[in-house]
């Protein structure tokens, strides 16, 4: 007898017995009260048993785990590109040959399979690819080692940032209480030591920064935004005339960062991408475009670097409060002119930029964005800029930054700190307004108060920033 009709014959009568035995089953469950009782009894034995067996295996699965990872926890991975790759063909190359050898390699193979993960530079891309091409069991220990990895990462991450010589840290704050009664926290800044009043807290350089549109070319600087007092001192970039710097440091930091790539090299095509990205800039003023084509080409100069830090820029970023965004017109064109203008030299920046993820950054930026103000002249004639950003300074806007430490400064309407541009550039220094205590929260002002009524600061705080202000100021004149 063939096969296929032994299994067509046993199936069809495993058939016949299942639907003669679900008749009679049913009729005992709806009858015997005896035997409803015994199958009460055996449906608890069985489900004891299946949870023990599942305990058992999780218990075995999270121990080969974390196995696998405390294996490899002391291993140098290499840092250029050329090394990364070589490992990582030959990890995947290693995975594949082991997991063909059974279920004895698959703690193995997941090994290898999670090493080349580690050093791949698009990780979300190769976990897609395991998904379809290693077996089910093997995956399972990858995405185990990932996500232990990464809690482990995650809690890390408050303990060595912000740096200690910064005398701050993050810690979690009560910030109201929900619709549905649950605590609301946040994260907010605290300094580690008493300040008396006047006294620098600590100063940050952005993560990036950019100037007010009208004031490219000329006066200002295009990297640091500091005012050129001097016109004998500019320098000029090698490739346009679009910009200027206040020396030739400026202009080596911001070729080597960002500049080199979105150069417009005075195109004379319109349509050009870097000059398209530039225009766009110029007409809207509108900062949060360029800052994330800078801060994109930034990330990829951080690894070129190869400095072995933790925690990358993305990593800091991603940690932040962010407005929720929905997309419109305006963001499909920001989109499209981001990835034109780094098409060409970062590969795979068409699908990193998805929607999703770009009105995450975007509302990032928005939330956490400063205004620096680095000119030397009160009277300088700047118009405002169009997007939100923090600032209660009376001097003109230049420009705009985005800060890793500096974010998590929350506001209050009578703030014990204030951002100060003590060198007239876009580094920042956070000063004491009073004497601020060990343990103390950091706050300063993210609006100009001018005397507003509590009802109007709220309504403009919580129209840009989505928050009721709960000062002290805002709860005794409520």
């Amino acid at each position: 007898m063939k096969t296929s009709t032994i299994v067509a014959a046993t199936v069809g009568v495993l058939a016949v017995a299942t639907v003669g035995y679900a008749i009679y089953f049913d009729s005992k469950r709806r009858n015997d009260p005896e035997f409803r009782r015994k199958l009460k009894k055996e449906r608890k034995r069985t489900q004891k048993l299946a949870a023990e067996e599942a305990k058992k295996l999780s218990n075995k699965s999270a121990q080969t785990v974390e196995e696998a990872l405390a294996s490899i926890s002391d291993e140098d991975f290499p840092t250029s590109m050329e090394e990364r790759e070589k490992f990582c063909m030959e990890q995947l190359s290693a995975g594949e040959a082991l997991f063909t050898q059974g279920p004895t390699k698959f703690g193995q193979a997941a090994i290898c399979f999670y090493k080349a993960l580690k050093v791949y530079p698009a990780p979300a891309e190769l976990v897609m690819v395991y998904q379809k091409t290693i077996p089910p069991e093997v995956f399972t220990l990858v995405m185990g080692m990932l996500s232990k990895d990464v809690q482990s990462k995650q809690e890390k991450y408050y303990t060595v940032f912000p740096p200690e010589e910064m005398n701050v840290k993050v810690e979690e704050k009560p910030e109201g209480v929900a619709a549905d009664g649950q605590k609301v926290t946040r994260r907010g800044l605290v300094a580690t030591k008493s300040f008396g009043a006047g006294q620098t807290v600590y100063s940050e350089a952005p993560v990036i920064s950019s100037l007010e549109p009208s004031l490219e070319g000329k006066d200002f600087c295009h990297y640091c935004l500091k005012q050129i007092v001097d016109e004998a001192s500019k320098v000029p970039c090698s490739k346009c005339t679009q910009v200027v710097f206040c020396t030739e440091d400026c202009r080596k930091s911001a070729a080597q960062e960002f500049h080199d790539i979105l150069c417009t090299k005075d195109s004379e095509d319109a349509s050009s991408p870097e000059r398209s990205l530039r225009e766009y800039t110029k007409t809207t003023r509108n900062l949060v475009p360029e800052m994330l084509a800078k801060f994109l080409v930034k990330m990829v100069h951080e690894e070129s670097l190869n400095s072995g830090a933790e925690y990358n820029s993305f990593d800091h970023m991603e940690r932040l409060r962010y407005l929720e965004i929905t997309a419109t017109a305006e963001e499909e064109k920001e989109m499209e002119l981001l990835k034109v203008a780094l098409g060409s030299n970062i590969p795979g920046i068409d699908e990193f930029i998805t929607e999703e993820r770009y009105l995450l950054m975007k509302g990032r930026l928005l939330y956490n964005l400063y205004g620096v103000s680095t000119s030397l002249n009160v009277d300088h004639d700047v118009e405002p800029l169009p997007e939100r950003h923090r600032s209660v300074r009376d001097a003109p806007i230049t420009g705009g930054g985005f800060y890793r430490v500096t974010s998590y400064l929350m506001h209050s309407c009578e703030p014990n700190a204030k951002i100060v541009f003590s060198e007239n550039d876009h580094k920042v220094s956070i000063v004491t307004t009073r004497e601020v205590m060990a343990g103390e929260e950091l706050l300063v002002g993210y609006i100009k108060n001018d005397d507003l009524s509590t009802e109007s600061r709220r309504l403009e705080l919580f129209t840009k920033y989505r928050f009721r202000c709960m000062c002290p100021l805002c709860e005794t004149t409520d």
